[in-house]
């Protein structure tokens, strides 16, 4: 099982995961769209560090405050993962199974309306958030084991089971493939980047690779692009909605164990279009304007320009593995068009900064590990500027949302 992922309709960074296993039950007695109000209201939800474990909290409010305080929040329980569609917020409940919708009134109360326990449906591989179409159509990936599960985010029901191919390589111990998020696109397909961690490390795959359901016919089929090393299993997005396969931290360690040496390039970006092939026109190798050993992620591209975590061509690869992940990497934009890049030290004061949300359009980032201590909501206003618009109290962001 992942653990350690967060989710929202698309993200970049990934912190808390589970398996979801299916059946329906209702919370309790408000089922329908009542609890629900009609002013704008957007949501808000911190972990909290507690001597028993992380307690996860949930907010809503009419704008984000100056502070965000989980003590005036509703308590939502230990291994919660957030996100929302339309009115809604959702959570997942990995230790109990369950995924709740909750209602926001006009008054910013949270109340729990309906749930859906995933258990008896067969599927036992591990998968990301659902994908929604509407409000009334949404699917759970369980590729790892060639099913997909459609139900109602209306009624929490579940509408049908479908069998598809299974994600190749996704059984293999040596290769490990792995789907996570998932991308509705407005060509009607539902498109998936697939990743791996492989434990040998000769065995990472050579190419990149989605995953493509095509939403009238109910088929997945997989498409491969060979000039690029396999990438991670969430896109980076432009602020203008484009999907980016991107690099992946997996992929670069195995280069640095293996005795592979003529891959593809592992720091590269493709561009995937909405009808699930990549863009034939589109390649950027970002390792050689950087100069970089290794690039590990690609952030986000805002306007035509990527932020890009990388190891300098200093580097040299720990004896063991395991070491790999504490060394200290930089961060640089990359124009995609020119290949010039700039030095980028926006997060410097803010520790580790990851996504947490997306709301008109605009990009919203937590952080950990700040000099001072401080955890922050900031919104993205540029390639490299970005507000603090909340700070919160007690516990790090982990979502946030509009609901209306």
């Amino acid at each position: 099982m992942k653990t350690n992922r967060f989710f929202t309709k698309y993200t970049v960074a990934a912190i808390m995961c589970s398996v979801f296993a299916l059946t329906s039950c209702s919370s309790d007695d408000n089922k329908t769209d009542e609890g629900q109000g009609n002013n704008p209201a957007v949501i808000a939800s911190v972990r909290v560090n507690t001597p028993s474990g992380r307690v996860f909290y949930l907010g809503a409010y009419d704008k984000f405050p100056s502070t965000l305080d989980y003590k005036t929040m509703t308590e939502i329980g230990p291994g919660a993962t957030i996100y929302s569609y339309g009115e809604h917020p959702y959570v997942w409940n990995g230790t109990a199974s369950t995924l709740t919708k909750y209602n926001v009134s006009n008054d910013m109360k949270i109340s729990s309306a309906d749930a859906l326990s995933l258990a008896g449906t067969g599927v036992s591989g591990t998968f990301g958030p659902p994908a929604f179409v509407s409000e009334t159509e949404a699917y759970f990936f369980a590729l790892n084991d060639g099913k997909i599960i459609k139900f109602n985010p209306a009624t929490m029901t579940i509408t049908e089971t479908i069998t598809v191919t299974p994600l190749p390589l996704s059984n293999d111990a040596d290769v490990k493939t792995s789907t996570y998020m998932s991308y509705v696109t407005s060509a009607k397909k539902i498109i998936l980047p697939v990743a791996a961690t492989p434990t040998d490390f000769n065995k990472f795959p050579q190419y990149a690779q989605i995953a493509v359901f095509d939403i009238a016919s109910k088929v997945v089929t997989y498409v491969k692009d060979t000039r690029m090393s396999m990438g991670y299993d969430t896109f980076a997005k432009g602020n203008d909605g484009t999907l980016y396969y991107r690099p992946s931290r997996a992929t670069s360690l195995s280069l640095d164990y293996s005795t592979v040496t003529s891959a593809p390039p592992a720091g590269a970006l493709l561009k995937v279009n909405p009808n699930g092939t990549f863009d034939p026109n589109f390649f950027v190798d970002l390792k050689a304007p950087l100069n970089a050993h290794s690039v590990n992620v690609v952030a986000y591209v805002h306007g035509d320009k990527a932020l890009a975590q990388y190891l300098d061509n200093t580097f040299t690869p720990p004896a063991k593995p395991a070491d790999w992940y504490n060394a200290p990497t930089k961060f640089a934009l990359v124009d995609l068009k020119t290949l010039k890049v700039e030095p980028f030290t926006s997060f410097e004061k803010y520790g580790t900064v990851y996504t947490v949300g997306t709301i008109d359009g605009v990009e919203y980032y937590g952080n950990i590990t700040a000099p001072d201590g401080k955890f922050s909501l900031l919104k993205q206003k540029g390639a490299a500027e970005f507000e603090a618009v909340s700070e919160a109290i007690g516990g790090s962001l982990i979502f946030v949302g509009r609901l209306r």
